[in-house]
């Protein structure tokens, strides 16, 4: 992420996107969904809101609320539209696959209302191509080095090629779905 963006800032933009949301509403999303993952916390959430306004990324207008409350409803501005269309169309490392994998779920969780599905499968194809690199090199690492590891190190690592191999059976089964989904149009 070169344009100094946290992942949280990414994920309020994306939730942004698919409808205009107040702070609060965005830390119910965040605090009963599991996008909790990314944070729940006021301490977070506002500040990241904030950044991304001075940025210029998202814009608040007034608008009354329950009673007396007013609230702030923020929409993406055409440069937060930009920057998210960005950040989702980024190519797919190998450097994703072993550093942002949450990354790169939260991408795809974007993808199909931001960009439509031709563009959500290429990146699942995307995906799945790096994955068939990335996965037989972690079979060969375990298979040289596992037996001189100790047990709970070969462990952690078997549980940690068992999950790629996992993710490229469910990217393979994505590509399906959305070539079926896309063909039957």
């Amino acid at each position: 992420m070169q344009s100094g963006i946290t992942l949280l800032g990414y994920a309020l933009l994306g939730l942004i996107q698919q409808k205009p949301a107040s702070g609060y509403d965005l830390r119910k999303i965040f605090a009963e969904t599991p996008m909790g993952t990314f944070s729940d916390s006021p301490g977070a959430i506002y500040p990241a809101l904030l950044r991304l306004e001075q940025r210029k990324l998202i814009q608040g207008t007034i608008e009354a609320g329950s009673g007396l409350r007013q609230r702030k409803l923020l929409r993406l501005t055409v440069a937060g539209h930009a920057e998210l269309k960005t950040w989702l169309s980024a190519p797919i490392t190998q450097d994703d696959l072993s550093h942002r994998s949450n990354e790169l779920m939260l991408r795809f969780a974007f993808l199909d209302h931001m960009l439509g599905e031709a563009a959500t499968l290429r990146f699942l194809r995307s995906l799945e191509a790096e994955l068939r690199i990335y996965v037989p090199g972690l079979q060969a690492f375990l298979k040289s080095h596992g037996p001189k590891m100790p047990i709970s190190g070969r462990l952690a690592l078997e549980s940690g090629v068992l999950g790629y191999e996992a993710q490229l059976r469910w990217a393979s089964r994505a590509v399906s779905v959305y070539e079926q989904k896309i063909k039957a149009k």
